[in-house]
């Protein structure tokens, strides 16, 4: 639900300021907007959508939320080796994933004058959501239930990347997340569209 409701966000946002900027002519506008969509190759796999609003083709502020795909957690071994058989109370499988909300700074290099290659360096903080399972016994009896715990933590994220606007609207972008906080260390590469007022 709250993906669903940052993609409609997002999309409004962008379309109402690609239908304002683009009224004017490209000499004079410095602004651009658009939307990102990746999907994120790592330790674990995730998605990623975000805002990237650039001024003058130089600066650039993003925002932006991710999250890792949900994978099934069994219990450890001690655990399990703690009574004999040892069985779930409940069919419901437990689970552990992570979100991330963050805001970016960085700058443009344009590496052409075309302006439809570029490499964008950004970081900035984030707030990382963990969900993770905790085991318990039931009543000293053979079976077990689980109840997801959730942390959150403040992190530093790294994504630098190379944009390719295919169009002034639509472009491709490939890179690097890194995403650091006293939890973990995620690295992974992404790979994403672009939707919007690219390039000018």
């Amino acid at each position: 639900m709250k993906t669903l409701l940052l993609i409609t966000v997002f999309s409004i946002v962008t379309l109402i300021s690609h239908a304002q900027w683009t009224d004017k002519p490209s000499s004079t506008t410095k602004h651009n907007l658009y939307s990102t969509g990746e999907y994120v190759v790592g330790g674990e796999q995730a998605g990623k959508i975000g805002m990237s609003y650039t001024y003058n083709n130089k600066y650039i502020l993003s925002v932006g939320y991710s999250a890792t795909f949900k994978s099934t957690v069994t219990p450890s071994d001690n655990f399990l080796k703690s009574a004999t058989p040892l069985t779930p109370v409940t069919s419901a499988e437990p689970f552990e994933n992570s979100e991330n909300l963050h805001m970016m700074l960085g700058r443009i290099f344009n590496l052409n004058e075309k302006k439809n290659f570029r490499v964008v360096l950004q970081a900035g903080p984030g707030i990382t959501t963990f969900r993770e399972p905790e085991f318990a016994m039931v009543n000293a009896s053979n079976q077990y239930n689980f109840e997801t715990k959730t942390s959150k933590k403040l992190s530093l994220v790294l994504n630098p990347k190379i944009e390719i606007p295919l169009h002034s609207t639509v472009g491709c972008s490939v890179g690097p997340m890194v995403l650091v906080n006293s939890n973990q260390t995620y690295i992974g590469a992404g790979i994403g569209i672009m939707y919007g007022l690219i390039a000018n």
